[in-house]
């Protein structure tokens, strides 16, 4: 059934730039879960969030589809 699919569904935080793509591996069971832990990398910059400044942070389904994303300001 459809609505089995759709419990399966989980989501990964992705960052990228022109040169490469790094995700951070996790398979989060909401949306809404992934985008605020990506909100909060985005306010401490650190780690990837560091490494892909004038890039772009993303929250992507397991089908990679993106469903949320924002610019990595440069320093």
């Amino acid at each position: 059934a459809a609505s089995d699919v759709y419990k399966r569904q989980t989501y990964d935080i992705y960052f990228s730039d022109e040169v490469s793509t790094d995700h951070k591996g996790f398979a989060l069971k909401t949306e809404e879960k992934a985008i605020n832990m990506a909100e909060d990398m985005l306010a401490k910059r650190k780690g990837f969030v560091k490494d892909y400044a004038g890039g772009m942070i993303s929250v992507r389904d397991n089908e990679g589809n993106i469903v949320w994303s924002k610019p990595i300001d440069e320093d």
